[in-house]
């Protein structure tokens, strides 16, 4: 529509709806020049007739350009209505190197469609018409953002590297796959934080606010924002060869500059949406660890408020605290402790332990997810969590399952808790990288499980339970198809036959026993757990019976090293399920049945996966057993995964060979049982 300029003359801007604002881009070099001060006089009018004028001083080493952008009530926000470079008679503004005004321009008061003007935004670029570059100047971008009768912006100061506490922001990327010329880009905005978060303020004048900003591609496998200052930003972050993009709020500072992980979800950042596409899932190899309790929530260890109580972590209270309160219940921080590195980490491995549970529930275990709609909202995270479970207790006494638990957003990963305040202890046995980092980790090798122990019986060593107290080592690199080279091994260790309430912790052979524990066993009880554990230099563990003398049974499942395949650690899901025919017979598994049931080319798991990471669960069994699970096509083995009384719902973690057609069999000895898989990962 026409407008009157302050000048009187007449120009035209056309006005384009866009639900989101793109920041232009401009690429090429900046040159530093002398320190430039110059009064900047905007027009914008109230109305056709009368004519409002916005004026600034910018304070610069090197020339600019101002991009005018008018937001209206009913929307408005997306292409520039004053552009930065004009390619043909359009009108700019900006600043020159000699000190004066480029271009003196209007925007319209009102759009049609679009009611009257509610805000303006600035966005200046340093720099000649066609040569902003955050590579190549160390002079930042601004934005300001004001309402319409807010006419004198003040002294508008450029971010300088080095002066006013400005810096250059720039920071490493991660990619499993080849990060090309322009693939990455990122379009940044400071932005002032408000309750309950620790005031971060943007830069103040007197008369406006306004905060760095920038937009710029990769230069190699780095990113950068710039120059600017320390505070919130959002970031909008485009992976342009695998379409995913997303928005994310992430505190920066000139020493925390945030790596981005394109394998990751919300690519590593704790708050992030989506615009397109969404979490990916890559290979990774395994970095063993000395077993480490990393949360223990009877003492404050990685929880520290308590219990996990009933839920997932979302509250309906209006309150925010109350709400971070909550959310900080459920939540764990895995990366950047312990030895877990803070970005380029896919998944751990954890032993989780539930204690004092006040009756019959589940525990599951998820990565913490991107948030849904709107990036500000709190509660967006609880939308979506799997069907799948990974701890099944039945009152106080300590249940423990091995857990191969994917990273969510910000290196987190969730606790949803079905059963009441419940005491979580967790001990990390390693992690896996995204493969785009940490590429001198361990693959995974099964084998057909194969019985290394019984002190029932004379396998492994003496016929004798092993003392409390005291420990007994496995001879494991080169038997039972474990290579020599072997790193770490793949067990499930039963104990039986308990003296007292006790607890087995395996370990390297030639190391002290650490504060940790694999299992947790009662009186009467024949408990099972599948560790994966560090060998000692001499291809041996050692496992510790603690506080009781008890039989050990161990069955090797598979093992670690340089021979192995990549693990791909996906979001928990359900593939099995006997009680309503997912993936096999809608019938339990009758006494001495074996029945195959096909996991690849299913939820995810690709046809040509070697091996899978699943829990399996035995559901309302009629009398004791215990399954054994083994590759479909081969002789069943002497060994089982979990054991079960009549009634008891009982999950295990297995690390198994896949067999003929991608599938396992499933073997029961006694009574009949349901039985679900849920896969949480597979072998390439």
């Amino acid at each position: 529509m026409p407008v009157v300029a302050a000048d009187n003359s007449v120009e035209v801007f056309t006005i384009q709806k866009d639900p989101h604002h793109m920041l232009k881009h401009l690429p090429a070099s900046v040159a530093l020049g002398a320190l430039i001060c110059v009064s900047a006089v905007v027009a914008a009018p109230a109305s056709p007739a009368a004519a409002a004028s916005y004026t600034m001083t910018v304070v610069s080493p090197v020339e600019g350009r101002v991009g005018i952008d008018a937001i209206y009530q009913n929307g408005g926000g997306g292409s520039y209505d004053v552009k930065t470079c004009s390619l043909s008679n359009e009108p700019v503004l900006g600043w020159s190197a000699s000190g004066q005004l480029v271009g003196t321009t209007s925007v319209p008061s009102s759009a049609y469609g679009l009611g009257s003007l509610s805000r303006v935004r600035f966005e200046m670029y340093p720099g000649e018409c066609g040569t902003y570059d955050v590579w190549t100047t160390d002079v930042g971008g601004v934005h300001i953002e004001v309402d319409p009768n807010v006419h004198n912006l003040g002294e508008i100061r450029m971010p300088v590297a080095g002066q006013g506490g400005a810096f250059r922001v720039d920071g490493d990327i991660l990619s499993s796959s080849e990060i090309t010329a322009g693939r990455v880009v990122v379009d940044s905005f400071q932005i002032a934080t408000g309750y309950p978060d620790p005031p971060a303020p943007l830069q103040q004048n007197g008369q406006v606010a306004y905060g760095a900003f920038s937009s710029g591609s990769n230069n190699g496998s780095r990113w950068s924002a710039g120059v600017g200052w320390s505070g919130r930003y959002m970031l909008f972050v485009t992976d342009k060869t695998m379409g995913r993009s997303i928005t994310a709020a992430v505190d920066i500072s000139a020493g925390a500059i945030p790596t981005i992980d394109l394998d990751a979800i919300c690519f590593g950042f704790d708050t992030c949406t989506y615009g397109t596409g969404g979490p990916s899932t890559t290979p990774g190899s395994f970095h063993p660890v000395t077993p480490t309790r990393i949360l223990d929530t009877r003492f404050g260890v990685g929880i520290a408020n308590g219990p996990v109580r009933t839920g997932d972590g979302r509250h309906p209270s209006l309150d925010p605290i109350t709400r971070r309160d909550e959310t900080a219940n459920h939540d764990l921080q895995v990366t950047g402790r312990f030895g877990i590195p803070s970005s380029g980490v896919s998944a751990v491995l954890l032993n989780v332990t539930a204690d004092q549970a006040p009756g019959t529930g589940f525990l599951s275990v998820v990565p913490k997810p991107q948030r849904v709609g709107d990036v500000y909202n709190d509660q967006a995270t609880y939308g979506w969590l799997p069907a799948t479970s990974n701890l099944n207790v039945a009152g106080p006494a300590p249940v423990a399952n091995l857990v191969l638990a994917r990273v969510g957003a910000g290196g987190k990963i969730r606790f949803s808790n079905s059963f009441g305040p419940t005491h979580v202890i967790a001990d990390v046995a390693g992690w896996f990288g995204t493969g785009g980092a940490h590429l001198d980790g361990e693959g995974f090798a099964g084998v057909v499980p194969t019985r290394v122990m019984d002190t029932r019986l004379d396998l492994g060593g003496p016929k004798s339970p092993i003392a409390a107290g005291t420990s007994r080592a496995i001879e494991i690199a080169g038997v039972a198809g474990i290579p020599e080279n072997a790193r770490s091994v793949v067990v499930n260790i039963t104990a039986s036959n308990s003296s007292g309430p006790g607890f087995v912790t395996a370990h390297p052979d030639g190391q002290s026993a650490p504060n940790a524990s694999n299992l947790n066993v009662l009186p009467g009880q024949i408990k099972a757990n599948t560790a994966v554990v560090k060998l000692g230099s001499n291809g041996k563990i050692r496992i510790l019976a603690a506080e009781a003398d008890m039989d050990i049974i161990v069955d090797v499942l598979g093992s670690f090293g340089p021979y192995g395949g990549p693990v791909t650690t996906i979001t928990p899901a359900r593939l099995i399920d006997t009680r309503d025919g997912l993936g096999t017979t809608a019938q339990p598994l009758q006494p001495l049945e074996s029945r195959s049931m096909t996991l690849a080319g299913r939820g995810g798991i690709p046809a040509s996966a070697t091996a899978v990471i699943a829990n399996i669960t035995a559901v309302g069994p009629t009398a004791w057993g215990y399954l054994t699970a083994y590759p479909t096509g081969a002789d069943r083995p002497v060994a089982s995964n979990l054991n079960f009384l009549p009634g008891q719902t009982v999950p295990n973690l297995v690390m198994l060979k896949l067999g003929a057609g991608g599938s396992i069999s499933i073997f029961n000895e006694f009574g009949s049982t349901q039985v679900i898989v849920d896969v949480m990962g597979y072998v390439s």
